[in-house]
């Protein structure tokens, strides 16, 4: 591995072929295999800080701003809740127990400091958990259509789900209402994140959109008028700004 443009190293040789790789704040290594295991490696490159058998075999790995926390998620063949680790004791905290069927996606809030985590799954929810000790919070629900990734907005008022429907989803994090639907592709929303104040979202046939949103706060209070969720609420917004990248 290589990082901030330095000569490669060569990490501790795994038992098994490599999944999922990731660096921590620090600079420790995280490394999970083939074989079930999940690595810790210190920011030398050469210690093994962590070596301990996963439930299952990992296929994604998300990191807290600090370090301290990680979510395992299985591969696809297996349907089971991710996982939450303690990386500063090195041990698991436990399993995210909620979602019914696969978890595609999680991610630590940036909003919060990372204090909570965001989940999307087939079941078509997202779900929020606290970061120290796994308890879920809130579930924000959509309709039968699975949500393939979800962020949070900057402000950190409403989460933001894509799902298999080519809609994008907003919900106001306080109450779980649903608060409009934007149709962003024709085909699965496989990714959502902010860059700044504009949404990023990626279609499974290949295509990017940019979108200029309205404001949260125009969002909420415009949903309020029409005193329902959903698309009629952007009769009060107009149209989204829209530029589109086609792979």
């Amino acid at each position: 591995m290589t990082r901030d443009e330095s000569e490669p190293v060569a990490l501790p040789r795994s038992p098994g072929e490599i999944d999922a790789i990731t660096v921590l704040a620090d600079g420790r290594v995280v490394v999970a295999d083939a074989s079930k295991r999940l690595r810790v490696i210190g920011a030398d490159r050469s210690a093994l800080l962590m070596d301990l058998a996963a439930p299952f075999r990992i296929r994604l790995l998300r990191s807290s701003r600090d370090g301290g926390r990680l979510v395992t998620i299985s591969a696809a063949t297996e349907q089971v809740p991710p996982v939450l680790w303690d990386l500063n004791r090195y041990r698991p905290v436990g399993p995210l127990e909620g979602h019914v069927g696969r978890v595609f996606t999680a991610r630590f809030a940036a909003a919060d400091d990372g204090t909570e985590i965001l989940t999307a799954g087939s079941d078509g929810t997202a779900r929020t958990w606290d970061a120290a000790t796994g308890r879920p919070r809130k579930t924000f629900r959509g309709n039968f259509h699975f949500l393939a990734d979800a962020t949070l907005s900057p402000d950190g008022s409403m989460i933001v789900a894509g799902g298999s429907d080519g809609a994008v989803r907003f919900w106001s994090r306080s109450s779980g209402r649903l608060l409009w639907m934007l149709q962003a592709h024709a085909s699965y929303v496989v990714g959502v994140h902010y860059e700044g104040n504009d949404l990023v979202t990626r279609g499974f046939a290949g295509d990017i959109a940019r979108w200029t949103l309205p404001s949260p706060d125009s969002v909420i209070d415009a949903c309020r008028a029409s005193s329902c969720a959903g698309t009629d609420a952007g009769k009060w917004l107009g149209e989204p700004q829209r530029v589109i990248i086609r792979q």
